[in-house]
């Protein structure tokens, strides 16, 4: 809820971006929450709106977990969903539809806080959310 207010009320960014913004942002902090150990700083985020791009950092105390699923990442050679028969429950949904609508996503761990880097193209590559319907 917090991350959506601070979004919404950034007044630098357009509607289209925002929107952007809170579809791959909410399914950040949802995965750092249900997969990895916030501590009691919890998460800390941070837009950086420059000429062609938008950067979404989100900051939080560094934990195995992340460490473990970052190196995971560099070793994968594909990022496609998965069904795991053991939990009959499909994985890398969420990674899948970040990484359709940023440009690149990156996950650092470090010694005290791990970072979560989302870039997206604001003059380049456009991202077509909702089609646009022809005109009669």
């Amino acid at each position: 809820m917090r991350f959506e207010a601070f979004v919404r009320q950034s007044g630098f960014l357009t509607e289209r971006e925002k929107f952007l913004l809170l579809i791959a942002g909410n399914e950040v902090c949802d995965n750092l929450i249900t997969h990895g150990e916030v501590g009691f700083r919890g998460i800390t985020c941070c837009i950086r709106k420059q000429n062609d791009r938008i950067i979404l950092s989100f900051y939080v105390e560094s934990h195995a977990i992340f460490r473990e699923f970052a190196d995971w990442l560099k070793s994968s050679p594909t990022l496609e969903p998965r069904f795991d028969e053991k939990e009959k429950r499909w994985h890398g949904l969420g990674l899948t539809m970040c990484g359709n609508l940023a440009k690149s996503i990156r996950y650092r761990p470090g010694i005290k806080i791990d970072r979560v880097y989302l870039e997206f193209d604001i003059c380049g590559r456009a991202v077509n959310l909702i089609p646009a319907l022809p005109k009669p």
